[in-house]
């Protein structure tokens, strides 16, 4: 944590330790470091690929560079396992069993963002996971039939979920 905010909190991560920094800071307990990453847009960071049009994940951070010269691959799997992030920890959905047959759903709020959602579609239908932290933080869950989910507000508090969606957190109504 020292590091990165002693380089101006940018990366200096290879293409090893890249897919692995931000799931580590939150799971550590520097949620606020990872989103500061995650969110940094001046080079090298994932927005400043963003800013000058990728729609892939580069090799190299400047892989365009200000002057719109492309240098290296545009489509690289180490930089764009910042994905991974935006699921397991973001939105919250892991896997617990093979196939989702379980999963966990324990989201890291953060960053400003007021509002997450991410869809999966395991071998036993969709699983959807939504929350909204405005104006209080509700966490809406699909689960599949026949799988089982453990749900886990920012508070700590945990239910397991049967099939079906359900709601719960500050003021969530019960689900339609």
């Amino acid at each position: 944590m020292t590091l990165i905010r002693s380089a101006g909190t940018h990366l200096a991560t290879g293409f090893l330790a890249t897919p692995h920094l931000l799931p580590v800071l939150a799971d550590t307990g520097h949620d606020e470091v990872a989103y500061d990453l995650l969110f940094q847009d001046t080079e090298p960071s994932w927005l400043t690929m963003i800013d000058r049009g990728a729609t892939t994940m580069w090799e190299h951070w400047n892989g365009v560079d200000a002057d719109g010269v492309a240098h290296g691959s545009l489509n690289h799997y180490a930089k764009g396992a910042v994905v991974s992030f935006l699921h397991r920890y973001v939105a919250g959905l892991r896997l617990v069993e093979p196939a989702y047959r379980h999963f966990r759903v324990h989201p890291h709020p953060g960053g400003g963002l007021t509002w997450a959602e991410a869809v999966h579609d395991s071998p036993y239908g969709r699983i959807e996971v939504r929350w909204d932290a405005h104006p209080a933080f509700v966490l809406t869950v699909t689960v599949p039939p026949g799988c089982t989910a453990d749900a886990t507000l920012p508070d700590g508090t945990t239910q397991r979920l049967a099939p079906g969606v359900s709601r719960f957190g500050d003021g969530a109504s019960p689900a339609p």
